[in-house]
């Protein structure tokens, strides 16, 4: 019997366990090297288009809080006489944060460093209404029932001057003789302007009196302002993207503590020259000392208008009453002369206080150059008039504080060899 696998195999080739596994390395190599059949995929989901690529999703949310603005735009619209009290704390807390961080850092928790600003705040109060406000009082007092006997005197002596100097005000077209018919007419140019000044500072007085419960409300709002500000602060910023968090927060920072620097700056500022005003009034003799004292401080604030205001009516108060200068002359009544030298005194005080300590004390709080400083009051007289005046110094800051933050180049002094001296010329 032939055996079949014999004749169909060569003798020499031998089937091992080893042949067979190198032949399937080769055929699974194979299969790798081929390349694979893509599988079947679903079928994609056509996706809905919105205009600028937002989702619906985004398009919702963007008209929920568009809903929710509008309605918290409404009512604060509705209960808008209850906001003022509050906008001022919130004010008073800004103004009043550097402080309380300060005394933070010297070891003070937040809420005993807002009561410590509290405690020295009411200490002020009851010593300023003891010793000042009484005998501003009395002078108020003594102004008002003697105002018809001073309008009267100076009518009587304006109208003397403008008789006998006849020729000098035809020369600049003024033709009466007598100040009441001066007013009668002139009464757009006197008349309105004194009637309308009068008529805002009654508004004013009665406004502030009308709202007694503003002094509640302010302190009391101020306190939980203060002692969450902090928060409150952090709060606003997170509503921000997270990678503007750090900038907002060092910008704003900053921004604060210009105005609070400019704050506590100007009112130094006010009183030292209400204590100047004061003094250099008593030395002179005038009556009203105190009263010109606190009228000054509180009108320095409004540059150029305030010292006219101040020292015509120190003149006219000093023309109507006898004095005892440098506390030995004595002064009779209607002496121009006197009257002048007050006036006079009062312009050069402002002016050495614009000069000289106003660009240094509240320029330099807030980091301005006392030219810049002064550049920035004229810019805002320009531009917005007395409003512009009062905030020009912070608000120019505040630029100058941006500008080094978006141009660091700006805050970094300038290179040594730029500062060094040239050589002599041959």
């Amino acid at each position: 019997m032939m055996d079949l696998r014999s004749e169909s195999t060569p003798p020499d080739v031998v089937e091992t366990p080893a042949t067979i596994d190198s032949v399937e390395s080769v055929a699974d190599t194979e299969a790798i090297l081929l390349p694979l059949e893509p599988e079947p995929r679903p079928p994609m989901l056509m996706r809905a288009v919105y205009p600028f690529g937002l989702s619906l999703r985004g398009w919702r949310r963007i008209l929920v809080s568009g809903i929710f603005l509008l309605l918290a735009i409404a009512f604060l619209v509705r209960v808008q006489a209850i906001l003022p009290p509050f906008i001022i704390a919130f004010l008073l807390a800004a103004l009043l944060d550097p402080t309380v961080r300060y005394l933070e850092r010297h070891g003070r928790p937040r809420v005993q460093a807002v009561l410590t600003l509290y405690v020295l705040g009411m200490l002020i109060v009851i010593l300023v209404a003891a010793l000042v406000v009484p005998a501003a009082t009395r002078q108020i007092e003594e102004l008002s029932a003697n105002a018809h006997n001073y309008y009267e005197s100076f009518n009587t002596t304006v109208d003397a001057w403008m008789a006998h100097n006849k020729s000098l005000l035809k020369f600049f077209g003024v033709n009466e003789t007598k100040l009441t018919t001066l007013f009668s007419h002139k009464p757009v140019l006197f008349q309105n302007r004194i009637t309308d000044a009068l008529n805002t500072v009654t508004g004013v007085v009665q406004g502030v009196a009308s709202q007694a419960i503003w002094l509640i409300i302010v302190p009391v709002a101020t306190f939980f302002f203060l002692r969450d500000y902090t928060e409150l602060r952090a709060r606003v910023i997170a509503l921000f993207p997270v990678r503007l968090h750090t900038e907002i927060d060092e910008v704003s920072r900053g921004i604060v503590d210009v105005f609070s620097a400019y704050i506590q700056g100007l009112t130094k500022i006010c009183s030292l020259f209400a204590a100047v005003i004061f003094l250099t009034m008593t030395v002179l003799g005038h009556k009203y000392a105190l009263f010109l004292g606190l009228m000054a401080g509180a009108f320095y604030v409004i540059p150029l208008l305030g010292p006219w205001i101040v020292a015509i009516t120190a003149g006219l108060l000093a023309y109507s009453e006898p004095h005892r200068a440098l506390f030995f002359i004595q002064v009779p009544a209607n002496s121009f002369a006197f009257a002048v030298i007050v006036g006079l005194t009062i312009f050069a005080a402002q002016m050495v206080f614009d000069q000289l300590l106003y660009p240094r004390v509240v320029g330099g709080s807030v980091g301005l150059h006392p030219v810049v400083s002064i550049f920035a009051l004229l810019s805002g007289a320009t531009l917005f008039g007395i409003v512009g005046m009062i905030l020009a110094v912070p608000v120019a800051a505040s630029i100058q504080i941006l500008l080094t933050y978006f141009f660091p180049k700006l805050a970094h002094p300038p290179p040594a060899q730029l500062m060094k001296e040239p050589p002599p010329l041959a």
